[in-house]
């Protein structure tokens, strides 16, 4: 809730759970070559996509180091306790996005259909019927949010007295921001319209208000309540900025017409609530394996120790959501393939994503983890209490496994197979819950964390790719080769590398800096040379030149 760039409620920031709600950065198909051979992308399109991608790094990087710049100050001027206690707030606000009940899976791909058909009266209706529900769900979240109150202490069993008053406080004020819930549908038109390049500057925007504001408010003593104020404004900024911009666009969309009943017939209410169900579901598996650390952490070790989890994996987390991105950049155009038929490229690009996702996720990883303590130190100073080098292992290995999981996930979300992947999200959910609590009471820190791995691996690392081979003949045994030596190439690179870590010292940023830089690149281009097929790194070379000069 107050470090820039965290998963929180933030109701109009990006989506971090592996399937698609809506298309964020665009469809890269001229970048990333998904495209069917004979297709010819128009080049409005090929600038859209690069602008979208662009604009998605741009957001990663800005909020990465407003968050390095602002934690110290946060941590120091709001104590460990408050500053835990913020995130369990923003935690558990998280949860109550699921009365959302999967809309936003359902308004963003039917408003994308009409976007690329040209049907603004689909378009009127879609959005009508999305604000309309969306105004019901966030007077039910709010009322349901208050309620719920009294249980706040549960997750945070060390805050006590006027401590225990402002957790409640910051609580009530974060539900605010459920009221701007009736705006989402516009942001998700801007998107459809393949913009999202003016979703991630405005996202870009948000984060660097709430965590200014996030600063004068702790500075100034406001505790924790001080911080959910700061994310509501930016919320709500934020909102009412797309919203505008949406209204502005072409489609004939006016104020008034947000809140016209859709005709009779039109179909829009029915075939929200058609992909909505199986969106729920999946966001709820979701929500538990991304949320509930921290509420674990707090209700069983305590809400200072969550402060020690947020600040010892947050760099793994900022890569987490650049691998991710990957995934997130190639579904589109992966469903266009199987909707055209051409199967045989379908998978023969799902496994070079694959591959190229898991080559990178080695490359960045591997340095992250072997010099994350002097990365904490340098950041947070000797007197914090770094969470261990097993907190960061598990962490890295999080990342790499939802960021191939995603990837494998979006081909289902994006063709209209989304029910399929209804029992593997509630059995890796339920695996991942009940680990996570029995390991963080027994193991501590590293006990939800390592909940999420039993449960990715349990169920999301085979599941998936039979689900694939099924739906879309896969070959499983191509497939795990993709994403199994890159990881054990990873693995290999951080234990050669890992007497570094325990025996260099830095002074300052810019010797880290390089040796991680250098580290990543050494690993890169080994990888590369050794694990990625002649063919592969001749086809990613062609398309990222004709990317450049159709963008030029």
């Amino acid at each position: 809730m107050l470090a820039a760039g965290h998963r929180t409620l933030c109701l109009c920031h990006r989506k971090s759970h592996t399937l698609p709600g809506s298309i964020v950065i665009g469809d890269l198909t001229s970048v990333i070559g998904i495209q069917a051979p004979s297709e010819k992308v128009p080049t409005l399109r090929v600038r859209r996509s690069i602008l979208n991608f662009g604009s998605s790094a741009f957001f990663l990087i800005v909020t990465m180091i407003v968050a390095l710049k602002a934690s110290p100050s946060l941590v120091r001027w709001l104590g460990d306790k408050r500053f835990g206690g913020a995130r369990v707030v923003a935690d558990g606000l998280g949860y109550l996005t699921l009365l959302e009940l999967g809309l936003g899976g359902a308004v963003g791909p039917l408003l994308a259909r009409a976007a690329s058909n040209g049907d603004a009266n689909t378009i009127r209706a879609t959005i009508a019927a999305g604000v309309r529900a969306y105004v019901k769900v966030s007077l039910a979240t709010i009322a349901l949010g208050v309620l719920l109150t009294p249980l706040l202490p549960i997750f945070a069993r060390d805050l006590v007295g006027d401590e225990l008053s402002d957790l409640r406080c910051a609580w009530v004020v974060g539900l605010l921001a459920f009221l701007s819930l009736g705006l989402l549908p516009l942001r998700a038109l801007i998107e459809a319209r393949q913009r999202g390049y003016v979703v991630n500057l405005a996202l870009t925007g948000q984060s660097l208000a709430i965590t200014g504001l996030s600063l004068v408010l702790a500075r100034a003593g406001w505790g924790m309540t001080g911080q959910a104020a700061a994310q509501v404004a930016g919320v709500w900024v934020c909102s009412l900025v797309l919203a505008g911009i949406a209204l502005g666009g072409e489609g004939g969309l006016t104020l008034a017409s947000l809140f016209q009943k859709p005709p009779e017939g039109a179909g829009t209410g029915r075939a929200i609530r058609d992909l909505s169900v199986p969106t729920l579901i999946l966001n709820i598996g979701a929500r538990v394996g991304l949320l509930a650390d921290n509420l674990m952490v707090g209700g069983i070790l305590g809400t200072s120790r969550v402060t020690s989890l947020a600040i010892t994996q947050r760099l793994i987390v900022a890569g987490q959501g650049a691998l991710q991105s990957i995934g997130s950049a190639s579904w589109a155009a992966l469903a266009e393939l199987h909707v055209q038929g051409h199967q045989e490229t379908f998978n023969r690009r799902l496994i070079e994503m694959t591959r190229i996702t898991a080559l990178l996720a080695a490359a960045g990883l591997a340095p992250v983890v072997v010099f994350n303590r002097a990365f904490v130190r340098l950041w947070m100073g000797d007197a914090f209490v770094y969470g261990g080098d097993f907190v960061t292992l598990a962490a890295a290995l999080n990342a790499f496994l939802l960021a191939e999981q995603s990837l494998w996930a979006w081909c289902f979300s994006a063709t209209g197979k989304t029910k399929v992947l209804v029992i593997p999200a509630v059995a890796s959910a339920v695996i991942n819950l009940a680990a996570s609590l029995i390991l963080t009471s027994h193991v501590g820190l590293s006990g939800p964390l390592l909940g999420t791995t039993i449960g990715f691996t349990a169920v999301g690392l085979w599941a998936l790719p039979l689900l694939l081979r099924r739906e879309f003949g896969t070959p499983i045994g191509p497939l795990a080769k993709a994403a199994g030596l890159p990881a054990l190439f990873g693995i290999a690179a951080t234990a050669i590398f890992w007497p570094l870590g325990t025996s260099l010292t830095f002074q300052g940023w810019a010797a880290l800096i390089g040796v991680e830089a250098l580290g990543l690149i050494m690993i890169l281009v080994i990888g590369v040379a050794l694990l990625l097929p002649a063919d592969e790194r001749a086809g990613w070379t062609k398309r990222l030149r004709s990317a450049r000069g159709k963008a030029s």
